[in-house]
């Protein structure tokens, strides 16, 4: 011992000293990296764990476990407003800085995306969400912007119907087949928003519903986001991210890169059938098909290959995943709030007097029913966790606060729609506090809910998502009476990567008799 202590150990052996030299400098800079981190970084002032302070780690983890969204609510309760949550990141949750971050500020520049934090898809080319560069984000979502047009919207009513319609006479041969006692709801939604989704984007159906079952590449679709979110979270180690990469089970990669090789495939064939069907694809190719390499610049009005084969592989995701998530959520609460059931119930049973009479513009008058989808965003977000940006050069301020150049700063959803400093009673759900009849919901932070986001990149498919959803909820609820079975009292409990990871929902359905 008393070698080592006196050095005599370490002078003799050449080696020795060289490792303890190399130990020594790596704890000097881990001690500095805190000190630094800790008190003389941009961010020391702003409030937040010490551990998530000097070090990504705790983030990383919090994501892996698949609970970030409550680890990031509890920060909030604790701290406040915002939260710095890693050495370079602050979370907020107020409606201000949602609007400071993603909206439109004149006079100031925008917040862009962080590339840390969107990943690109396998073949290396972004899509419409990963698109960091504003002029490739712009030159997408105009070529798509007219396939998500009001008069679109309604030419695509006939074909959505259909497709709600087969829904409805599926589930009413379940009940006569002696199966309605337990239907797994979630599973039927998604049938029909993918068979909807997978029409207007390729062209033809996945037939989920007239098979009545999973087409593989749903379970893929959600195999591939959390592979999104493990490979996002080791990207914040940029330098250590080929070593991590390596450490996340393959099986998860390789179901990404199945959903987007399937997604390719399916773009090829319907690229084969021309501009003439109007869908998706044939607004993209309204100036043409480019087999270029790369990507074009915002002034151009064409798409390359790639670029569809990438914005495919996401609008899969966005326009079918999420709405089955919020109309299994909006579901699973009704079910658990029997007197909320039980008025939106009687707004569409009064409203319509046959299931034909269902349309999306009359689906839209119905102000408790759009009450209670309000609240489902709110509670249970199809997005639960956040949209990272970079403050410009400069810095910036959001909600009050100036924020040093290229510091991350995002909303989280899930942990600002359940913020108490937002809402009265927020885990309740409650679809009256969106009505303005109720003085207990006076004081309610509404406009901190941005279920689709806001400004220029705000969600492409909002109008459609919306009437999609209306146009299910009015017809299920019209036609079925609906319990909770025993085995989903606790649905809600699930974790989280950037989707929820919903277990099966499952229901009794009576259906519903009928005086025509």
């Amino acid at each position: 011992m008393s070698a080592w202590l006196t050095g005599t150990a370490w002078s003799g052996n050449p080696a020795v000293l060289l490792a303890g030299a190399f130990v020594l400098l790596f704890l000097l800079q881990w001690v500095y990296k805190v000190v630094y981190n800790l008190y003389l970084a941009p961010l020391r002032n702003f409030p937040g764990p010490k551990l998530w302070a000097v070090s990504r780690l705790p983030y990383a983890l919090s994501v892996t476990r698949g609970h970030h969204h409550l680890d990031i609510l509890e920060l909030h309760k604790r701290y406040g407003s915002v939260v710095r949550i890693s050495p370079h990141e602050l979370a907020f949750n107020s409606a201000q800085a949602f609007r400071d971050i993603y909206g439109f500020r004149p006079g100031h520049q925008s917040f862009r995306k962080d590339r840390t934090h969107y990943v690109y898809p396998p073949n290396g080319v972004d899509h419409l969400v990963s698109a960091v560069d504003d002029g490739v984000h712009a030159r997408h979502r105009r070529l798509l912007a007219n396939v998500f047009s009001e008069r679109e919207l309604r030419a695509q009513e006939p074909l959505i119907r259909g497709y709600v319609d087969l829904l409805i006479s599926k589930l009413q041969l379940q009940i006569q087949e002696g199966k309605g006692a337990s239907v797994d709801i979630r599973s039927w939604f998604n049938y029909t928003t993918f068979d909807v989704t997978g029409d207007l984007m390729f062209g033809e159906s996945f037939g989920c519903l007239r098979d009545s079952q999973l087409h593989p590449w749903i379970a893929l679709i959600f195999a591939s986001m959390k592979a999104l979110a493990f490979l996002g979270a080791v990207n914040q180690y940029p330098a250590f991210s080929a070593v991590l990469q390596k450490m996340i089970p393959a099986s998860i990669i390789q179901k990404g890169v199945d959903h987007f090789n399937l997604s390719a495939r399916k773009v090829d064939r319907r690229l084969e059938m021309g501009a003439e069907r109007p869908d998706f694809v044939s607004a993209i190719l309204k100036n043409g098909l480019s087999e270029k390499e790369g990507q074009y610049a915002e002034a151009e009005t064409i798409m390359t290959r790639a670029e569809i084969h990438s914005n495919a592989f996401i609008l899969i995701v966005a326009g079918s995943e999420t709405s089955a998530t919020l109309l299994s959520g909006a579901i699973y609460y009704l079910c658990k709030n029997p007197s909320t059931m039980e008025k939106v119930l009687e707004e569409i049973r009064n409203a319509f007097t046959a299931d034909n009479d269902i349309t999306f513009s009359k689906a839209t008058t119905l102000s408790y029913l759009n009450a209670v989808i309000e609240e489902s965003l709110r509670i249970y977000p199809p997005f639960v966790t956040s949209l990272a940006r970079l403050a410009p050069a400069g810095g910036d301020t959001v909600d009050g606060h100036f924020i040093p150049e290229n510091t991350t700063v995002a909303c989280h959803h899930y942990a600002s729609y359940h913020s108490p400093s937002n809402f009265v009673s927020p885990d309740d759900f409650v679809p009256e506090r969106w009505l303005d009849t109720d003085s207990r919901f006076a004081e309610d932070k509404k406009d901190t809910v941005q279920a689709f986001s806001l400004g220029p990149r705000n969600c492409i498919g909002k109008n459609l998502a919306y009437a999609e959803i209306r146009l299910i909820l009015c017809k299920v609820l019209f036609n079925f009476d609906i319990a909770l079975c025993p085995e989903s009292e606790h649905w809600k409990d699930q974790e989280v990567y950037f989707l929820w990871d919903k277990p099966p929902l499952v229901v009794s359905l009576t259906e519903r008799a009928v005086t025509v």
